[in-house]
């Protein structure tokens, strides 16, 4: 990997790069600025010197410059433009996918031990969403039929017909 430091005046956004070109005060735009402000620039760009166009991210560019950056660390490689073209849809497309279930348990505990989570790209919304996806391995959902009678002890108190725990009731 051929790792450099260029000023930002020799790299050109590449004019077909077709993600959505975010700008300040949208979310994801902002999620992005605020990452890089708090862990730094930790992943170079791609830049092809051949054409002078950044070839992966663009995003990333536009905050570095907005705040004030003049020399970047860039990734260099070296194509012709069909190439180049291709790499660009591939870093924007070309990803793994998550595993949820690992995923939640990891943000959740993050979020216990006080980390914003937000600082992750994901907030308390995808959060909440996660958990509600969770999957429970060989759970089934049980019917009213199967919780059987409850005996009734008191006003308050239940037997469970399963476990014959006794808890109070509501």
């Amino acid at each position: 990997m051929d790792i450099r430091k260029i000023p930002v005046s020799k790299i050109n956004p590449a004019p077909y790069n077709p993600r959505i070109d975010l700008q300040p005060g949208d979310i994801e735009y902002e999620k992005l600025k605020r990452s890089i402000q708090e862990f730094g620039y930790v992943e170079p760009l791609v830049w092809n010197e051949q054409t002078g166009n950044l070839v992966g991210g663009h995003q990333r560019f536009k905050i570095l410059v907005e705040q004030g950056t003049t020399e970047i660390e860039v990734s260099v490689v070296s194509l012709d433009e069909i190439q180049e073209k291709v790499l660009n849809v591939a870093l924007n497309k070309i990803s793994g996918d998550w595993d949820t279930d690992a995923l939640t348990r990891l943000l959740v505990e993050l979020q216990q031990v006080g980390v914003d989570i937000a600082l992750s790209g994901f907030d308390d919304v995808d959060l909440k969403q996660m958990v509600g996806e969770i999957e429970i391995p060989n759970f089934e959902a049980g019917t009213v039929e199967d919780q059987g009678d409850l005996g009734v002890l008191s006003s308050k108190l239940v037997i469970c017909p399963h476990c014959g725990e006794e808890f109070e009731h509501d």
